[in-house]
Formats: C-alpha cells, structure tokens, sequence
C-alpha cells in the first residue's frame, strides 16, 4: 500500500496550515461559475496543438523540438486544469467521515 504524500515540508504545524490554505485556495478555483468555460478552453486549445502536430506531420515534417514545444504545451495545460481539480478531490477525501463515525451515526 502506497504512503500517503505528506502536505507539509518540514512538519511544522505552520507548514501545515499553510499548504491547508493552499490546497483550499486552489479548489475553490473549481467552485468558480468559470471554472467550466476554463476547462473547455483548455481541452480545445489541447486540441488544437494536437492538430496542429499532425498537420505539419503530414506536410513538411515536424522537428524534435517542435514536438517536445508541444508536448511541454499540452502538459501544462493539463496541469493548469488539474491541480485545482486533485486539491478538491483530497480537501472532500479529507472531509468525509471516517468509517468510526459512519458507524457510531447508525
């Protein structure tokens, strides 16, 4: 069974709350009415860089640098998309009750 990541760097209870406050800052960035319209952005701008690749593959070629430009695009705007979606993800994991509790509420 994999460990846990720890949250904090050096264990200090600052630490701590302060990557607390980060994580919750970048899941409400999911709560905001825009957050879909950003998603679909950036899958359509995904799209578009993989067109794109294959339309200079097709035609004249497309060097290793073009292709690791590209690929270093679609990686982060894959990151950009899903970091605040995987800090919401651990912030409800974190908050839903423990099987103890589930338990002693029946």
């Amino acid at each position: 069974m994999p460990r846990p990541r720890r949250l904090h760097g050096d264990g200090s209870l600052e630490a701590r709350r302060a990557a607390l406050i980060r994580r919750s800052e970048l899941s409400t960035l999911t709560q905001l009415p825009n957050w879909l319209v950003f998603s679909a952005v950036v899958e359509q701008e995904i799209e578009n860089i993989k067109k794109a690749a294959l339309g200079m593959m097709m035609g004249e070629g497309i060097t290793l640098e073009q292709q690791a430009e590209m690929r270093g695009r679609i990686r982060g705007l894959k990151a950009a998309r899903s970091i605040p979606e995987r800090a919401l993800r651990a912030e409800l994991t974190e908050s839903s009750p423990t099987d103890e509790e589930v338990a002693a509420g029946e």
